[in-house]
Parts: structure tokens; sequence; C-alpha cells
């Protein structure tokens, strides 16, 4: 189920891009965990993204998870489990602490179809179920989020501010929302 809470428009999609120095584009399975200030983009279908952030530390970090869990078979960041507990080692090793906002979004189910005979969850539901597991288990929990629903995201992370604005892909033209609550 898609849950938005706080969202709120950004004006002008160029002054954001333009207003950071450095931009970068996560892909699926990458995760990127910096001191220093970017924008970094990505878009989601079923996958998800946990982004990090410690205004203490200036210190942001975003994950691009592809699958619920990996069974600790190795350091595969393509899965939620690996990608979650990974950013938040390095939020820790950066002396990050009480003061981590920690941010959830993706899990859609993009093709649109549901059967429901089936009890079975679909991915992009695997995927919110993980994250919130690992990140309960760490003792952390999501202070804004979107997720589910049928439409894919594409976000932008601010590292310097740990603002996450997200656009809802759609056949017109996306809107574009920020998300405000830090």
């Amino acid at each position: 189920m898609a849950e938005e809470q706080q969202i709120s428009c950004y004006p002008n999609m160029k002054n954001l891009i333009a207003s950071h120095i450095h931009s970068i584009y996560l892909k699926p399975g990458e995760v990127l965990a910096t001191r220093s200030p970017m924008l970094v983009s990505t878009v989601l279908g079923s996958c998800v993204a946990v982004t990090m952030f410690s205004p203490s530390r200036g210190f942001g970090a975003i994950c691009h998870a592809m699958l619920p869990a990996n069974s600790d078979q190795e350091e595969d960041l393509r899965y939620v489990d690996t990608a979650v507990k990974h950013l938040y080692a390095k939020a820790i090793e950066q002396g990050a602490g009480a003061d981590l906002v920690v941010k959830l979004f993706g899990g859609a189910h993009v093709l649109g179809v549901k059967d429901n005979k089936l009890a079975k969850l679909t991915i992009g539901e695997q995927n919110v179920v993980q994250a919130e597991a690992v990140l309960g288990s760490l003792g952390l929990a999501a202070s804004a989020r979107n997720t589910g629903g049928y439409r894919g995201r594409k976000l932008f992370f601010c590292t310097r501010s740990g603002d996450v604005y997200m656009r809802r892909m759609r056949a017109g033209k996306p809107a574009l929302n920020k998300d405000t609550t830090n």
C-alpha cells in the first residue's frame, strides 16, 4: 500500500539540478555513502531506495536494491538486506548516531496485474517488507516513505540536506514532489 507523509511540490527542477556541483545517477545494485554535497538521482520500479542522513556529520547515503534477501552468501548490494546493512555500517563509520534520518521509497507493482488467488507478495512488496525488517533490526524506522502502488518513481536525493524529491512516473507529465519531513 502506498503511504505518503508530508510531501510538497518543488517548483523548479532546473534550479534544483543547477544548485548542485556534483550529480550522480545511481544504478540498480549500487550504493553511495558520502560527506560531499551532491545530487543523486535514481529510477525505481519494484526496487527500493533507502536514504540515510546525519545532519550533525554532514553524511548522506542511498541504496538502490533490487531483490529482498541475500541469505548472507556474500556482500551483494543488489539485495535489500545487504544494502541497508551496508549503508548503516557506513553511517556508523562516519560517526552518525541518534540524529540519523532514514527514508524509504519504491516497491511498486509495476506490471499492474495482481492475481488475488495468490497469497504471495509481489517483488516490490517483498522489498519493502525486507527493508522495514532490516531497519527495525537495526533500531531504525523510516521517518518518511512513499512505497507501493502501480507506478515507478524517480528520486533526487540531496546529500547536503537529506531532502528527497520524487516524481511519480505516469503517461502524462510526472508530478514533482519534495519530501519535507526533515
